[in-house]
């Protein structure tokens, strides 16, 4: 099988290239807006906003599969642009979706979205469910609510991942991300502040690929939380990393939205349950502090 990974020089994106290349034999093709040099596996750059190149992207790559990883992620950035989220969520999906239906109308699409198409209302024990309804508060959730609409639209065959709070470390990375912020603070000997009144399900990277590579295995459809675990606060979460690195914990500050208010609104709970995942794909993520361990191992 030919899977075409879009976004695979990022943190999500590498991480599936590499629980493809280590679990299966299918050609993994690369695609990512700027070219790249001697990377272990066919790659093709293309920016996805431009229908004609997204075009000739899957003319070349003629996929089986497509996992569909890019996108804009920084939610204040999209607050404060949303033309060019719009852009880079929706218009480039519809162009990927286009293509497709064009030149490779049986491949199976996966497309990644977020925990932030909800809005959070809910009581802190409660983990949405892929039927609950979304209600996005910010621009980005926005965004890729309506990409997950247009993945729904498909002609072929499409399964839809949602996540939370994902983090982990890799090559080429252009951004950070909440553990690599956290990590660098503490070892630095600062001290980090982090939210107390947020409720997410963090997950790993190397686990939501594991997700992803497990709905193209199975070829499943429909939609899918992929996510960790357990519910945390970011400030349970940092506490967590601080204890693998065996630094205090008090390093680790409390914030509240009151204290400091962010630029786009957050849901205040947007935990995902993922039974659905565990039943029907095998999915079995890392707990948090195995995680961090693991990723602390790795880069130690």
């Amino acid at each position: 099988m030919r899977v075409l990974v879009t976004g695979i020089r990022g943190l999500v994106g590498h991480h599936t290239y590499l629980a493809c290349a280590e679990h299966t034999r299918w050609e993994i093709i690369g695609t990512g807006r700027t070219p790249l040099q001697n990377p272990p596996y066919s790659y093709h750059p293309a920016d996805l906003t431009r229908p004609d190149e997204v075009a000739t992207l899957i003319r070349w790559a003629k996929p089986d599969a497509v996992a569909h990883i890019a996108a804009m992620t920084l939610v204040d950035a999209c607050q404060e642009n949303p033309p060019l989220c719009w852009k880079n969520n929706v218009t480039a999906t519809q162009n990927l979706i286009d293509a497709l239906a064009t030149y490779a109308p049986k491949a199976h699409l996966v497309f990644v979205s977020t925990d932030f198409v909800f809005d959070g209302f809910t009581p802190r024990e409660y983990c949405y469910k892929e039927n609950d309804l979304p209600a996005p508060l910010s621009v980005y959730g926005a965004s890729k609510l309506a990409a997950e609409w247009l993945v729904r639209q498909y002609p072929g065959p499409w399964a839809i991942a949602r996540t939370s709070l994902v983090y982990g470390t890799a090559p080429y990375l252009t951004r950070d991300n909440i553990y690599l912020r956290i990590r660098q603070a503490l070892l630095s000997g600062r001290d980090y502040a982090l939210f107390t009144d947020q409720w997410r399900t963090p997950t790993w990277a190397h686990d939501l690929a594991e997700g992803i590579r497990l709905i193209l295995d199975k070829a499943a459809d429909g939609i899918f939380h992929i996510a960790g675990p357990e519910i945390e606060s970011p400030y349970t979460f940092g506490q967590k990393i601080a204890q693998v690195l065996g630094v205090t914990p008090e390093l680790i500050r409390p914030l509240t939205a009151e204290d400091f208010r962010q630029i786009a609104p957050r849901p205040p709970h947007s935990s995902l349950s993922i039974q659905k995942a565990q039943a029907l794909l095998g999915y079995s993520p890392h707990e948090t502090v195995d995680a961090i361990r693991a990723i602390h191992g790795r880069s130690a």
